[in-house]
């Protein structure tokens, strides 16, 4: 009888059905897991933007927000500087300044010498558009800033301030009392009873409020300089 060379085979083990845990577990590496099982898969990631793609598109709106702003300043550079008189209310006391495109009329206190005017309405400058009688009719142009501001404007009545002609259709301008026709003796509440006007007065103007009590009617007693 010959002899294994391949050594002794372990001695089976018996089955006990009272003995739990009897068998070994096999336990798989990584790398005998079966095939057919496989590993679970992953869903492909998707490819977001390239960071050069990021700062390029970056750059590109940058690029347009700053062209319009620029833009923007350009139109206001063209425009010149705001009209302040777009922001006149009624009862304001105005001296006009500039010529031509470049008139604006500028709020200043009523007691100042040289304050020659007091609104009555303020609008928009849509064509043509008169004033009541005895107030004078200013157009403010807005060149590139839409329409433009429309005046009617009243004598401030300051004591002492001197004019030439005050039937004009446009706001007579402060002269030099050496020189002028007219000058303001006093300005008096409007009264219906009488002018209240000292003796030496020569001419008068009165502005009747009709539609907004912040033009205060009165008025203006004129006497030679």
């Amino acid at each position: 009888m010959s002899q294994n060379p391949g050594g002794q085979f372990p001695p089976q083990q018996q089955y006990d059905p009272n003995r739990q845990g009897q068998w070994p577990q096999q336990q798989w590496s990584e790398q005998q897991w079966p095939q057919q099982q496989g590993r679970p898969q992953q869903p492909p990631q998707k490819k977001g933007l390239s960071t050069k793609v990021k700062v390029l598109l970056l750059v590109a709106a940058l690029v347009v927000v700053g062209g319009g702003i620029g833009l923007i300043f350009l139109m206001k550079a063209a425009a010149g500087p705001e009209k302040q008189a777009g922001k006149l209310e009624v009862g304001n006391c105005a001296l006009l300044t500039g010529t031509g495109k470049e008139t604006d009329a500028v709020k200043t206190p009523c007691g100042a010498p040289n304050t020659p005017y007091m609104v009555s309405t303020v609008g928009i400058d849509r064509g043509e558009w008169n004033c009541s009688e005895g107030f004078y009719r200013v157009a403010i142009p807005t060149p590139m800033r839409g329409e433009g501001v429309a005046l009617c404007l009243g004598l401030n009545g300051q004591p002492g301030a001197c004019y030439d002609d005050i039937e004009s259709k446009t706001p007579p301008k402060l002269v030099d009392c050496g020189k002028a026709r007219l000058k303001v003796l006093t300005t008096v509440p409007a009264n219906v009873m009488g002018t209240g006007c000292p003796d030496e007065t020569t001419k008068t103007l009165t502005y009747t409020s009709y539609l907004d009590p912040r033009f205060k009617s009165s008025t203006i007693c004129f006497g030679k300089p």
